[in-house]
């Protein structure tokens, strides 16, 4: 064996420890055991973070689900109660735990709570702890997950016209209930204003109206005055000669109008010793010209000038303007105030009294129309305390008014119209209590039916009933076609289905009191209404 100097030994080292230096390849089993730690961490932060943000927006669905669920539920009726009931706290909960089942995700302590405030909207608050995997190595166990929501009633711009019947039927009190139909009316509009209002997104519109129905509706005042006519004719009397007056149709000068309400007319007293008669207008009107129609899937709304909702007057042609109605000028010839004698359209020469419509009791004229307008709590309440039980039940002419102060393209289209970017949702709420009743010796939109004879007469192939019914039906076709919602409500009678085809199954209602009038109002103003989350 050869020994090595001392000098050579440390010749030799250094040459080993200069190789090792610049050998690599060994070094990497260091590298990589230090590197795991970090590595794991980096990796299984990442998987959890992932079933956290996951977990996390199935949460935000599951939110969302529960508040919209629950304000769809108790819908318009937070504004009368203030509270949410347990019925629709249960809706939300339940909606919630089918979009994020207990244990999902790997959660635990699941929770969602819901709040209703001032604007009528409900927010909730969800939270769980999401199990974690690897990180639990590190000390993290669970991470905790929570989210935000609230959803409100969006409603955007509405106009809403309410036809109502308020016929003598209405002072009636239905089984069960201890106020009259009228009563009941006046209580439930003014619930569904209510809540209407307190729903109102900021920033938007709505408007009301009204028009009231029985054997006429009261327009006049809402009308231009050259869409009225000049001079009309009435079924009223004259002196004909000491012993005898004629009845007939005569020719009454409106000018009048011009400065006030009332005239006087020859008409009072005595053949022999005739006086003078004061006789008013009160807004009431007689419908413009149209014809009997036997066919009314082809009318001629050229002819038909009545069922026109959109037409405006031609103030030279009076046969597109409407006619005052001077009440007390509607005697019915030939007809005797013992009920005895027949109906004669021509003129007659008698010494007997006949029957007046108005002073008999057949010739009401309702409570002045509404156009629409916004309207406070105290406004609703003294406009329905002014509708008055009185009259015989003509749908027609309320379908027909109610079309007419709604559409966004007639008589006032430029207050009707669209305002802003928002568009306008419309809707005609129609209240009824009775089926179709005239009376052939009423005084109303179209004069004497008997004596005038414009859309029908005994001969006709309808009856009376019947034309008023399919008037109502043509007339309720046009209304929709201008894009309006239309809702029928049958109140303290049977369904009608005449009134279930005007609206459709699903806007038709049959409410037998008042607490089913208050509910069927309710589910109307939910129905009107949108649902939207809050930002």
């Amino acid at each position: 064996m050869i020994a090595l100097s001392s000098s050579s030994l440390i010749r030799r080292a250094a040459t080993v420890l200069a190789r090792l230096a610049r050998e690599s390849s060994g070094n990497v089993i260091i590298i990589v055991a230090a590197s795991l730690f970090p590595l794991l961490a980096l990796v299984g932060s990442g998987i959890d973070m992932g079933r956290g943000y996951l977990a996390e927006t199935r949460l935000q669905q599951a939110c969302d689900a529960g508040t919209l669920a629950a304000r769809k539920r108790m819908g318009t009726a937070a504004a009368v109660t203030g509270t949410i009931p347990a019925s629709v706290a249960d809706v939300g909960q339940r909606f919630f735990n089918l979009n994020f089942r207990d244990g999902a995700y790997g959660s635990e302590n699941r929770q969602f709570t819901m709040e209703l405030h001032d604007d009528y909207s409900i927010s909730g608050e969800a939270s769980a702890d999401i199990e974690t995997t690897i990180m639990g190595a590190f000390g993290y166990e669970t991470i905790p997950v929570s989210v935000g929501c609230q959803v409100q009633l969006n409603m955007g711009n509405l106009d809403i016209m309410m036809v109502l019947d308020t016929t003598g039927s209405m002072a009636t009190i239905n089984p069960g209930d201890s106020k009259t139909r009228i009563q009941a009316l006046r209580d439930t509009v003014l619930s569904f204003y209510t809540q209407m209002e307190a729903n109102k997104t900021p920033g938007s519109r709505i408007r009301y109206g009204f028009v009231p129905y029985s054997t006429n509706v009261n327009v006049g005042r809402l009308l231009q005055d050259d869409w009225l006519v000049d001079e009309w004719h009435y079924n009223y009397r004259q002196r004909q000669n000491a012993t005898n007056w004629k009845y007939a149709d005569l020719d009454l000068d409106l000018a009048f109008l011009e400065t006030g309400d009332t005239t006087n007319v020859p008409m009072g007293g005595t053949p022999a010793a005739p006086t003078d008669v004061a006789v008013q207008y009160r807004g009431c009107i007689e419908e413009r010209d149209t014809y009997e129609i036997n066919d009314y899937d082809n009318v001629n709304l050229n002819r038909a000038l009545d069922l026109d909702i959109d037409r405006v007057p031609d103030p030279t042609d009076e046969d597109t303007q409407w006619r005052p109605m001077i009440n007390e000028l509607s005697y019915v010839r030939e007809v005797r105030t013992n009920g005895s004698g027949m109906f004669t359209p021509g003129s007659v020469n008698s010494p007997d009294e006949f029957i007046n419509a108005w002073w008999w009791g057949y010739g009401a004229c309702p409570a002045a129309s509404q156009r629409l307008q916004e309207m406070t709590s105290a406004q609703v309440s003294t406009y329905t305390a002014g509708l008055t039980p009185q009259g015989s039940t003509y749908h027609d002419i309320g379908m027909i008014w109610g079309g007419r102060l709604l559409s966004p393209t007639g008589l006032f289209a430029d207050d009707n119209a669209d305002v802003g970017a928002a568009p306008t949702t419309r809707h005609l709420i129609f209240l009824t209590d009775g089926e179709t009743a005239p009376l052939d010796i009423s005084y109303g939109s179209y004069g004497i039916e008997q004596l005038d004879r414009r859309r029908w007469r005994p001969t006709s192939a309808l009856t009376l009933t019947q034309t008023v019914e399919a008037r109502f039906s043509f007339a309720c076709e046009e209304v929709k076609k201008r894009n309006i919602q239309v809702w029928v409500i049958s109140f303290g009678t049977g369904a009608n289905s005449i009134m279930q085809n005007c609206a459709g199954a699903e806007r038709y209602f049959v409410a037998a009191n008042s607490a089913a009038l208050q509910q069927t109002f309710t589910d109307i103003a939910r129905r009107m209404t949108d649902l939207r989350m809050v930002d």
